[in-house]
């Protein structure tokens, strides 16, 4: 498991169709990654940073605390589609905020002690997100926070194709 930020352009692509997608802070905003293949997807999952009300809140099947919320937290809602072109690995050691990099090495070192955590919730979230099946009260609040993920799908491949005709003109 790496950490990755994801190319602005792909995002603000994104955001045009699913405004629920999370902006991106200038290429800085975090991403767990490779968190889960899913029907041939590879979905990217946005971390948080730490905020007070994270420590108040219970984790659920969207939301996950990084270490009690003490450092951030994982939004299984927002997660994304994405192919390895839009990746940008995020060197840790080269950031130069020390605050924020002893962060990044903290949210690090228990993601990769949460791997199994990260992969059920990824699945089950998207597997509630495309169920037909009939949802209770709090999944179909919990599915409506959710991004699209067969739209956000359909626009990757959309992006993937522009991309490479781009590439041959």
């Amino acid at each position: 498991m790496k950490l990755f930020n994801v190319k602005d352009e792909y995002i603000n692509h994104l955001r045009q169709f699913e405004p629920k997608v999370l902006f991106n802070k200038n290429e800085k905003r975090p991403y767990v990654g490779v968190v889960y293949a899913i029907d041939d997807f590879n979905y990217y999952i946005p971390l948080a940073s730490p905020k007070d009300k994270f420590l108040r809140m219970k984790n659920s099947k969207d939301f996950h605390k990084i270490n009690g919320g003490k450092y951030g937290a994982i939004n299984f809602n927002k997660m994304i589609p994405i192919m390895n072109t839009e990746l940008i690995v995020l060197d840790i050691e080269k950031e130069e905020d020390a605050k924020y990099k002893n962060l990044l090495r903290n949210q690090y070192q228990v993601l990769q002690r949460m791997s199994d955590i990260i992969a059920r919730k990824s699945t089950n979230i998207y597997a509630l997100f495309i169920s037909t099946d009939e949802l209770t009260e709090s999944d179909r609040k919990i599915k409506e926070r959710c991004c699209d993920f067969r739209l956000l799908e359909e626009k990757m491949k959309e992006y993937m194709l522009y991309k490479d005709t781009t590439l041959t003109e």
